[in-house]
């Protein structure tokens, strides 16, 4: 009777782990999670509240990067965020300020594109005033501190103010060039 237990058990170990074997089988060969629909955007990754800060190779402060979410879409290479802004900072003046709605940044971070209530601001030094840029869409080349748009702008500095369409704007050159309907008023500074 007992040689017969041991054979039962045995049997029933062997049974449980064919058992076992098979659904796992079934489990390793399970068809891939389906495909969204064309059309249907996936994020690699979603986040919010979002801070960044960069520092140079001196290990000073660069900028910092805020934004209400942040969502990367890796099959596109591009990554969306809600309310960014970004503060940069140079050594040789004071640091300017975007802040926009929403915006899009490319793979590598080099270019950045905003959207919707673009304010782009030089802070103001001992020489010169504040200088406030408005757009409703701004193409930003954070690295070359160049700043781009097709759409109409409005530009304050001190009192001056001046509008137009299409901007070019080279922060390091300091070249700032509108495209077309230029009107304005221009004040000098008093000293």
């Amino acid at each position: 009777m007992k040689a017969r237990a041991n054979t039962f058990f045995s049997l029933t170990i062997a049974a449980g782990l064919a058992a076992l074997t098979f659904w796992l089988e079934r489990a390793a060969q399970a068809p891939p999670a389906p495909k969204p629909p064309a059309g249907v955007r996936v994020p690699d990754y979603v986040a919010e509240n979002v801070r960044a800060t960069t520092l140079d190779a001196a290990g000073r402060l660069e900028s910092r990067m805020s934004a209400r979410r942040m969502v990367r879409f890796a099959d596109e290479a591009t990554t969306e965020v809600d309310a960014p802004s970004l503060v940069r900072y140079r050594p040789d003046g004071p640091p300017y300020r975007v802040s926009a709605e929403r915006g899009t940044l490319s793979h590598e971070n080099d270019e950045v594109r905003l959207f919707g209530d673009v304010v782009l601001r030089r802070d103001a030094s001992k020489e010169r005033p504040e200088l406030r840029i408005e757009t409703t869409y701004l193409q930003v080349f954070p690295k070359t501190e160049v700043f781009r748009t097709p759409e109409p702008v409005l530009i304050t500095e001190g009192k001056s103010r001046l509008s137009g369409v299409g901007l070019d704007y080279d922060n390091k050159a300091k070249r700032l060039e509108l495209k077309a309907r230029v009107s304005g008023t221009f004040e000098p500074e008093k000293k």
